[in-house]
C-alpha cells in the first residue's frame, strides 16, 4: 500500500471541497428553475403585444412570465435560438427597463398584464460570502483537534524519567 504525505492528503481535501462546491452551485442553479426557457427581449415584447402574458414576476434582472396558454415560442439554447412550447418562460430585463421603458409600461397596463417586482434574494450572497470563513475555521479547528488528541496521545505512551 502507497502512503501519501501530508500535501497528498491536503490536496486531496481541495479536490474535494472543489467538487462539493461545484455540485452546490449546480444543484441550486437546477433546483432554482434557472433551467427554464429563456426567451429573447423582442420575443417577451411580442408575446405582451399579442396578448398572450398574464402575469410578469420582476426579481433583480430576470423576469419570469406566465403564458395565459402555452404556445410555441422561440426560446434561446447553447445551440442557437429554437422553437418550444412554453407556458412560462424567462426573459433578461434590467431593472431600468421596467422603470424607463414607458411604451412596455403602458402595453402591460393596456393588456391587463399582474406585474410584481421582487427584491432579490441576499440569503445566497451571504452564503457565499461566509462560506470560505466558516469552510477556513473548520479546517483550523479539525487540524487543532488532530493536533491536541495527537499531543495527548503521544504524553500518555512516552515515559519519562524523573532524573
Amino acid at each position: 500500500m502507497r502512503r501519501r504525505g501530508a500535501w497528498g492528503t491536503v490536496a486531496g481535501g481541495v479536490l474535494t471541497l472543489a467538487l462539493l462546491a461545484a455540485l452546490g452551485v449546480w444543484g441550486l442553479t437546477w433546483w432554482s428553475g434557472a433551467r427554464a426557457q429563456v426567451v429573447p427581449y423582442t420575443e417577451f415584447r411580442s408575446l405582451m403585444k399579442a396578448g398572450q402574458v398574464a402575469r410578469v414576476v420582476v426579481q433583480g434582472e430576470t423576469a419570469t412570465v406566465r403564458l395565459n396558454q402555452g404556445l410555441p415560442v422561440r426560446v434561446l439554447t447553447p445551440g442557437g435560438p429554437v422553437t418550444r412550447d412554453a407556458r412560462q418562460v424567462r426573459v433578461r430585463v434590467p431593472g431600468e427597463v421596467i422603470t424607463s421603458d414607458t411604451h412596455l409600461m403602458a402595453l402591460i397596463q393596456q393588456q391587463r398584464v399582474d406585474l410584481r417586482v421582487k427584491q432579490p434574494s441576499q440569503w445566497l450572497g451571504i452564503l457565499l460570502n461566509v462560506l470560505p470563513v466558516l469552510l477556513l475555521v473548520g479546517w483550523a479547528g479539525a487540524v487543532a483537534a488532530l493536533l491536541v488528541g495527537l499531543g495527548w496521545w503521544a504524553a500518555r505512551r512516552v515515559k519519562v524519567a524523573n532524573p
